[in-house]
């Protein structure tokens, strides 16, 4: 299985089966290659489960279970994680999958930086946080389906029963800053991009983010 199939599939496939094939065809430079990260996936519902994803030495490890060594953790609802892949709900994320869908896992790599040489790291700084963040886009009255979350385990550790920080903005919103009618920060300035608990957790993150990015040369490659 080399692509995101086009209907859907169990977590268990996709994550065992559908992930080491994306990975597979990713071509990583030395320095990427030399990367060591666990990642854990942690899907709730019908057909969930957790598992461990380990990086390292360029090959890729896949084990069931929580692993409290991941230095990111994945959390959603088995409902959510499938609108996103295969209904295309929200778009501000089903986007991306989309992307992966048409040019494989290399499409959300960060370009090369002008001159060449090797991709600035988009982890440097993140094992100096700790903490559960919670992306939640807030569904219309009339959208039966309600609100849309995913979770972001920052850091080693168990996995908290409730986030540290929240992040909330409608579908509106979410679908205005993906076409690029509302700029994050205006979104913020306006009470339409709500930050709740641990500003200063959000704020780092977002400063890691920031800093990658600009040495990247803005963005992903597309």
């Amino acid at each position: 299985m080399s692509a995101i199939p086009a209907q859907p599939v169990s977590p268990r496939v996709f994550v065992e089966d559908v992930v080491p094939a994306l990975f597979a065809a990713v071509e990583l430079d030395e320095a990427e290659a030399a990367t060591e990260l666990r990642l854990g996936v942690v899907l709730l519902g019908d057909e969930g489960g957790e598992w461990a994803l380990h990086f390292v030495d360029g090959e890729l490890g896949i084990a069931s279970g929580r692993d409290e060594r991941c230095e990111l953790t994945l959390v959603q609802t088995v409902r959510d994680w499938r609108s996103a892949i295969w209904e295309g709900r929200p778009a501000l994320i089903a986007e991306g999958v989309a992307l992966v869908r048409e040019e494989g896992a290399q499409a959300l790599q960060p370009p090369r930086p002008a001159g060449g040489g090797p991709r600035p790291d988009p982890l440097k700084g993140i094992s100096d946080l700790r903490g559960l963040i919670e992306l939640r886009i807030e569904a219309e009255e009339d959208d039966a389906q309600g609100d849309w979350c995913l979770g972001v385990l920052v850091g080693e550790g168990a996995l908290p029963e409730s986030p540290q920080a929240t992040i909330r903005l409608g579908m509106p919103e979410a679908e205005a800053i993906r076409v690029g009618d509302l700029h994050p920060l205006e979104a913020l300035i306006s009470g339409q991009l709500q930050l709740e608990g641990d500003l200063g957790l959000i704020l780092q993150l977002q400063a890691i983010a920031m800093t990658a990015a600009s040495a990247a040369g803005g963005g992903f490659s597309r």
